[in-house]
C-alpha cells in the first residue's frame, strides 16, 4: 500500500517545489572593440542595418537576424535616426544600387571587407552615416528529458546557443568602425513544452551588442530573460 502512494507523493512534491512554472537562465559572452580613428557619432548621423550573413543551410535565418538588429537598434538607441533592414533595401533599390550592393555582400563573404566606394554610396543613399552588420556564426537547438518517474515525463529543459558578430561601418571613411561578438546560451527548464526559439535568442544577442556600441572591452553576463524579454 506504501509503495503504490509513494509515486503520486513524489510527483506532487515534485511540482510543488517547481511550483509548476518555468525556470530561465541566460548567459553571455561579449567581447567589444571601437577599431575605428575616430569617435562614433550614431546620435548625429544615424545608422542603417545591412543584410545579415548566415552559415550555408542557415540562410533563412538572415531575415530573422536583421529585424532582431533593426529592433535593438530602435529600442536602445531611442534618440538615434535608425534605418531598419527593410528601410535600408528601398533605399539601396530606389537610388539603383541593387547591383552593387550584391556585389558587395559577395565581396564581403570572400574577404570580409565592405566596398568604401559601395559604403560611400548606400550611405548617401539611405542618408546614414553608419552601416550595421550583423552575422551569425552559429546556432545549436537541444532539450534534456528528466525526472521520469514511472513512465512521467516531469521536466523537460531546452537550450539554444547563437553566436554573432556585429559590424559597424563608417560609410564616409570606409573603416570598420566597431565590432563585437556575443556567445549567448538561453536555458529553460519547466512541464510544459516550450522550446527556444531562433527568434529569442537572436534578440537577446542583439540587444546586448548593441548596448556595447563604441565600447571597448570583454565581459560575462549572466541576465533576467523576462527583464531582458520587456525592454
Amino acid at each position: 500500500m506504501h509503495t503504490i502512494r509513494a509515486i503520486p507523493l513524489l510527483f506532487c512534491s515534485t511540482l510543488g517545489l517547481a511550483g509548476c512554472g518555468v525556470t530561465s537562465q541566460l548567459h553571455s559572452d561579449l567581447s567589444y572593440d571601437a577599431t575605428g580613428e575616430s569617435v562614433l557619432s550614431v546620435e548625429e548621423t544615424g545608422i542603417g542595418v545591412l543584410t545579415p550573413a548566415a552559415p550555408t543551410g542557415q540562410e533563412s535565418d538572415k531575415q530573422a537576424l536583421g529585424d532582431a538588429l533593426s529592433t535593438a537598434l530602435q529600442s536602445e538607441l531611442p534618440s538615434v535616426r535608425v534605418l531598419g533592414l527593410s528601410e535600408m533595401l528601398s533605399a539601396i533599390n530606389k537610388a539603383g544600387l541593387a547591383g552593387a550592393y550584391a556585389r558587395s555582400l559577395a565581396e564581403y563573404g570572400a574577404t570580409g571587407i565592405l566596398d568604401r566606394e559601395a559604403l560611400r554610396a548606400i550611405g548617401e543613399a539611405s542618408d546614414v552615416r553608419y552601416l550595421a552588420k550583423l552575422n551569425l556564426g552559429g546556432f545549436e537547438q537541444s532539450s534534456d528529458k528528466r525526472l521520469a518517474i514511472a513512465g512521467i515525463r516531469m521536466f523537460d529543459t531546452w537550450r539554444a546557443t547563437i553566436r554573432v558578430h556585429l559590424e559597424v561601418w563608417d560609410s564616409r571613411s570606409g573603416e570598420l568602425a566597431w565590432e563585437g561578438n556575443d556567445e549567448l546560451v538561453y536555458a529553460r527548464e519547466g512541464v510544459k513544452e516550450r522550446p527556444v526559439t531562433f527568434s529569442q535568442v537572436a534578440d537577446f544577442a542583439a540587444k546586448n551588442l548593441v548596448q556595447k556600441v563604441g565600447l571597448s572591452g570583454t565581459e560575462s553576463l549572466d541576465q533576467d530573460p523576462e527583464t531582458m524579454a520587456a525592454r
